[in-house]
């Protein structure tokens, strides 16, 4: 049976048993130990809807080439989105550059402390202005994401659909479990045991330091909480990806549209709800290049999920019918001038571009980036192993000169 305290009692026995067991269990994370609140504020942005795994492997590279906010207000937005590039959900990008210049102008390049100044600033959502303020400035205010969420709604087996009135239920149930000394370590402690223990699929409730006071736990229904919004169903999306290379190695990409990979750089490609309809519609619209595909079969193929489009792509090596001029500085022209957002990239400018996971997985399916993720240059010594994984590449077409 759980301990059946009094409410206050209860608070205060389940916020000590929470921060002894992230005093001992706590994950060594590259944002940890520091109370530098720009440090703060892009791991916290970087964790949204991002694995802790992803976010690790590319924090440190950020926080180095961008060190503080002065130098991601000066940054072009291109340099940031390139920085980014892999985990995803680039407006969180675009957000963090202009906070960052909003920063500079209006506070002097120092954070707020306060919530409801952080929450001025572009991307400061209610739960990034508190997790800052928390974390970094010692304030004691609750911050909610999923996982804390899923914690408290098992903990006091709230059944409330998703909505305003269990996000005020959650907020306030945490806010009695932050400690006037050592708020933000609550708050952590909170986001660690959701992702740690108290995970969204076959929790580890015997490991759990709250399963005496976990109500769900001891109605032997976890999972059920908290209850989820539907999800829309899933649609299974067909894309053709062309990659046409000169001779000298560069390929071509071209700059996307749209909302949710704007001004990122993409392979031409189109989609449709058949492989031979995405193909068709890709050849259309490679012509505008002067380029033609290959009509040999695919020289590779990929999957990918974006929200709820599940993308089968299928990659095609593009030759060279009337190639399009090439200027010096790598933009094609055309007779009418030069193609805006297109551009030939060499290996090293690939690598380093503002590129989509998608648009990797193509290199990736066309042999183009080795196994280790590195994009795949002509005049690399390999070895007998990487000449044959290289035959992949051969087959893209004939290289187009300049």
């Amino acid at each position: 049976m759980p301990l059946r305290l009094p409410l206050p009692r209860r608070t205060l026995a389940t916020r000590d048993a929470l921060l002894e067991w992230f005093d001992s269990e706590r994950r060594s994370l590259p944002w940890r130990g520091t109370r530098d609140p720009y440090r703060v504020w892009v791991s916290e942005v970087m964790l949204q809807q991002t694995t802790v795994s992803a976010v690790a492997a590319r924090y440190d590279a950020f926080v180095t080439r961008f060190p503080d906010v002065a130098s991601l207000a000066r940054a072009r937005e291109e340099s940031v989105l390139a920085a980014w590039s892999g985990l995803g959900y680039y407006a969180r990008a675009r957000n963090l550059r202009r906070a960052a210049r909003a920063i500079v102008a209006r506070h002097g390049g120092r954070l707020p402390a306060d919530p409801a100044g952080l929450r001025e600033l572009p991307g400061f959502g209610d739960y990034i202005a508190a997790a800052v303020a928390s974390i970094a400035f010692g304030v004691r205010v609750p911050a909610a994401e999923a996982n804390v969420t899923r914690v408290l709604c098992r903990l006091h087996r709230i059944a409330d659909a998703p909505g305003k009135t269990r996000e005020r239920r959650v907020l306030a149930l945490a806010a009695g479990l932050l400690p006037a000394e050592r708020p933000g370590d609550a708050t952590a402690a909170l986001m660690d045991l959701g992702q740690q223990i108290c995970t969204p699929r076959r929790p580890r409730c015997l490991a759990c330091p709250l399963r005496s006071w976990c109500d769900a736990f001891q109605a032997g229904d976890p999972e059920g909480y908290p209850l989820r919004a539907p999800r829309p169903a899933a649609r299974d999306v067909h894309l053709a990806a062309a990659v046409a290379r000169r001779a000298d190695g560069r390929v071509l990409l071209v700059r996307a549209d749209g909302s949710l990979l704007s001004r990122l750089w993409r392979f031409p490609s189109a989609e449709a709800d058949r492989p031979d309809a995405a193909r068709s519609a890709l050849a259309e619209d490679l012509a505008r290049y002067g380029l033609r595909l290959a009509q040999a079969p695919p020289v590779g193929s990929a999957r990918h999920t974006i929200m709820n489009r599940r993308i089968s792509v299928s990659v095609y090596g593009a030759g060279a019918e009337t190639p399009a001029p090439i200027r010096e500085d790598g933009i094609a022209k055309s007779s009418i001038g030069p193609f805006h957002g297109v551009r030939w990239m060499s290996p090293r400018e690939l690598e380093h571009a503002a590129i989509p996971t998608l648009t990797r997985k193509i290199a990736a399916a066309a042999g183009l980036r080795e196994s280790g993720g590195t994009i795949r240059g002509r005049n690399r010594s390999r070895s007998p192993s990487r000449r044959r994984r290289g035959r992949v590449s051969a087959k893209i077409g004939p290289p187009i000169s300049r």
